[in-house]
């Protein structure tokens, strides 16, 4: 899903980039292949389930490597901003998979957050540098909620947060079908651009 959805927010070049770059790592696959920020995200879970999120930032940072520091930092202070006040409860989710023609896009939020109100949400994490536009947070957040009932059984709505801007975004009182025919749209798109050219 990330892929698809940083793919939705760019344009010319740079998507056309994005998608070949993407295609090259699915035909030469590496074992050790790298998520720069899976210990930020495994970081901010550690640190919520122990209620211990200041703490657990600042281990983030210290045992940063001198490129990796600059962009934990920034991680660290948005989810801490972000969280405030708040203390809500971590929850297992699930993973799903979406299918439009013959692209599968995974869905695999990196946690649940259950609020005081004990209200369920499926939370992907946004890391990166560029902010993450609207269109494509709402793209993430109508993919999770097509998915919802294999990410959350009981029940739940999807939360796409921008973390190092604090930023949370949620599905309001829009049309549904339009955005549905935006996203097979982008589908389509992308199944072009991964194509090689004849």
């Amino acid at each position: 899903m990330p892929t698809f959805v940083s793919c939705s927010s760019s344009a010319g070049a740079k998507r056309a980039t994005l998608v070949r770059r993407q295609r090259r790592m699915y035909d030469n696959p590496e074992p050790s292949g790298f998520d720069f920020y899976r210990r930020a995200a495994a970081a901010i879970r550690t640190g919520r389930e122990a209620d211990m999120d200041a703490a657990a930032m600042d281990i983030l940072v210290a045992n940063a490597t001198p490129r990796s520091a600059p962009h934990y930092r920034a991680v660290a202070d948005g989810w801490l901003r972000y969280l405030g006040r708040r203390k809500p409860a971590v929850l297992n989710v699930g993973r799903a998979r979406w299918r439009c023609g013959a692209l599968e896009v995974g869905i695999t939020p990196q946690f649940g957050l259950r609020t005081k109100a004990g209200q369920d949400h499926a939370v992907h994490l946004y890391f990166k540098e560029e902010p993450l536009t609207r269109d494509a947070a709402h793209l993430a957040l109508r993919l999770m909620e097509l998915r919802m009932k294999d990410l959350l059984p009981h029940g739940g709505d999807p939360l796409v947060l921008d973390v190092r801007r604090a930023k949370a975004y949620t599905l309001g009182r829009r049309d549904r079908d339009r955005l549905d025919h935006w996203i097979r749209s982008e589908a389509a798109a992308f199944l072009t651009l991964w194509e090689p050219v004849a």
